[in-house]
């Protein structure tokens, strides 16, 4: 994409279903799981923010480290099921850190590219 880093946060508010994936379709694998993983770790600061947390969420941490709950995940795969406008295996969000997160996810949505 750019150098400059896109506010995915901002389809919180009124983005439509599945524009994540239209914006993230065109790029190349690795530049889709870049883009991907910052989504998540936008998401990720937004919700933990929502709970009056503010934490590290950079994408290396582990969940359990950011404190990250059960709720908060389920608002997370939320975001990620409207965004991409795709199903999300919830068993997808029982990987440790956003990485690999980032990258399960984009072999699930992308699998047939």
């Amino acid at each position: 994409m750019t150098d400059t880093m896109t506010d995915w946060t901002a389809l919180n508010a009124g983005g439509g279903k599945g524009q994540l994936f239209r914006a993230l379709d065109p790029l190349t694998p690795p530049q889709r799981v870049t883009e991907l993983t910052r989504y998540i770790e936008q998401q990720v600061a937004f919700i933990r923010q929502q709970g009056g947390a503010d934490t590290d969420t950079s994408s290396t941490r582990s969940f359990l480290a950011i404190g990250f709950d059960s709720l908060m995940s389920v608002e997370l795969l939320y975001c990620l099921q409207r965004d991409l406008g795709r199903d999300i295996d919830p068993v997808a969000l029982e990987r440790e850190t956003i990485d690999e997160l980032a990258s399960g996810i984009a072999a699930e949505v992308w699998s047939g590219a």
